[in-house]
Parts: structure tokens; C-alpha cells; sequence
């Protein structure tokens, strides 16, 4: 109150002197060369400071003081701040944050965070680049891009179905997947890969697993047909099958039918378990004897 008094007072007895005052421009808004010109005509000394701006573009006046309309002497200095433009920040290094991380972090700075999608061997939502790199001055609300992982780049799933299963397993991994088995019944011969998971064709993640099924060879097998063989023939057709077999003699007085398998059960071409046993009807030749009266 005893500045602005005297300021008053101090006024009043200016004018009572006769000293010529002016009242001091609103020059706010206009760009400097505008404002130093609205200064002077006044007759007072502008003095211009250059002060950064978020809000304000570059070169035009902001802020004054006096403020405008105040009565002041001529020659009076008339301070004007004018914007130098948006304030200058180093840009941070965020590459190996997450993503939720590295934007926080640039929107702290000033600065506009990019987020693009690439793949990579890194872990998803780690950031894997920028651009600017750490440390450039840029100024305020410069858009830095970073590169955010979404995983390795998908690769297609060869379709193994119908290999063995070490011929699949090899194709698999050379694909860059791991392989997981699982072993299930079915009648494909035993180590044929009967189903997958995820499918072929589909595609995967480099790195993650295929699961295969694997046949663990049928229950029941077909019989063979040894009807009309020499029963050591038939014998060893059978085991060559999986099966075991037993001899039932039939006499008969047919020297042809003599070591020959005449019947067998279960028949040929039935489905039986392997190692089951095959009962085997063989003939067995009984000479005829004549007796005289």
C-alpha cells in the first residue's frame, strides 16, 4: 500500500508539475516488431525478453509489465516477454522398458510417445528401439516413436500326420518348434503320428510346442489265413504275425491231407489280440487195415 501510494502520489505530483505522462499500450498478442513499435511510438523503451512457451508460438508477446493502460512517464521501460517458441527436453532411453513404462516416462519429458507393433525374439511389451535415441534435445511435444515387441514373427506348422514319429519330431524342430508326444491307441502301426496340435498350416510361434499323437499300434490284428499250408509253414506264419498257436490232430486216410492244416480258429482274416492263440486242425494220415474171415 505505500508503494502503490507513493506511486500515486508521485503521479499527482507530476501532473501538478506539468511532467507529461502516457498510458502504456496493450501490446499482448502482437508479434514482437508490432509491440517495440506500439512501445515507442509512445514515447517509452520497450526492453525485450525471450522467455520459452508451451501455449504461446514463437515471436509474439505473451506477457508486459506495466500492464496496459497504466500512466507512466515517457521514456519509461516497458517490459515485454515475447515466446522464443516450445521449451527444449533431452529425450530419455526407454528401449528394455515396457511399454506402460517408456510412454509415462516420455509424457513426463514433454514428449509424445509412437507406439508401433513389431516382432521380436524379446518378450512382448518390451520395447525393442526408438527414434530419436536417448540423449537428442528436441523441443517440447516431439513425437518419439518406439518399437513395441508383439513376440517372434509366426511361422507355419508343417503337417507331420502320417510319419513316423522321428521324421516328424525332425521336421518340427527345424521349423523352429519344440515337439511334445503324446501316446494314444489306434490302429495305425505303431510310432505313425496320427493327429497334432496346433494343426498343419496353421500358424505358430517360433519356439512354442507341437503336440503329436502317436500310435501305439492296434489291439487287434488281423489272422492269417493258414488253412491248406503245412503246419510248419502255418506255425510260422503265425508268429511272424503276433499270434501263438496249438495242433489239434485229425486222423484221416488221405496221405495228401498228412502235416496239412485242414481248419483253424479263430478263422483267417479275423480280428484277435495280439498274441493270441490260434488253434490249428492238421491231418494226420492213419493207414486203413483189411481183415480177411
Amino acid at each position: 500500500m505505500l508503494v502503490g501510494g507513493w506511486f500515486l502520489y508521485d503521479s499527482i505530483q507530476r501532473q501538478l508539475e506539468g511532467a507529461e505522462t502516457v498510458a502504456v499500450p496493450y501490446v499482448v498478442g502482437l508479434l514482437q516488431a508490432n509491440a517495440v513499435n506500439e512501445i515507442t511510438d509512445e514515447g517509452l523503451t520497450p526492453q525485450v525478453r525471450r522467455v520459452a512457451n508451451s501455449d504461446v508460438e514463437e515471436g509474439f508477446v505473451f506477457a508486459q509489465s506495466p500492464t496496459e493502460g497504466t500512466r507512466v512517464d515517457k521514456e519509461t521501460v516497458v517490459r515485454i516477454d515475447v515466446s522464443s517458441g516450445k521449451p527444449e527436453v533431452t529425450i530419455p532411453g526407454v528401449v528394455g522398458q515396457t511399454a506402460e513404462d517408456a510412454v509415462a516416462e516420455l509424457t513426463r519429458a514433454g514428449l509424445v510417445a509412437q507406439v508401433v507393433e513389431v516382432n521380436s525374439d524379446r518378450d512382448e511389451g518390451t520395447v525393442t528401439g526408438q527414434s530419436p535415441g536417448a540423449g537428442i534435445v528436441v523441443v517440447e511435444g516431439t513425437q518419439v516413436r518406439i518399437n513395441v515387441s508383439k513376440g517372434p514373427r509366426p511361422v507355419t506348422v508343417p503337417n507331420v500326420v502320417g510319419l513316423p514319429y522321428d521324421q516328424a519330431a525332425s521336421e518340427l524342430q527345424r521349423a523352429g518348434f519344440g515337439v511334445s508326444r503324446i501316446d494314444v491307441d489306434s490302429d495305425q502301426a505303431a510310432g505313425i503320428v496320427t493327429d497334432q496340435e496346433p494343426n498343419g498350416g496353421s500358424e505358430g510361434s517360433r519356439g512354442s510346442t507341437v503336440t503329436v499323437s502317436v500310435s501305439k499300434g492296434p489291439s487287434t490284428s488281423a489272422v492269417p489265413d493258414v488253412t491248406t499250408q503245412d503246419v510248419a509253414i502255418a506255425q510260422t506264419t503265425l508268429q511272424a504275425a503276433g499270434f501263438r498257436w496249438r495242433v489239434v490232430y485229425e486222423d484221416t486216410d488221405d496221405l495228401a491231407q498228412d502235416g496239412i492244416v485242414n481248419a483253424q480258429d479263430p478263422v483267417g482274416g479275423s480280428q484277435a489280440e495280439p498274441n493270441a492263440i490260434v488253434t490249428l486242425f492238421v491231418g494226420r494220415f492213419v493207414e486203413t487195415t483189411t481183415t480177411t474171415p
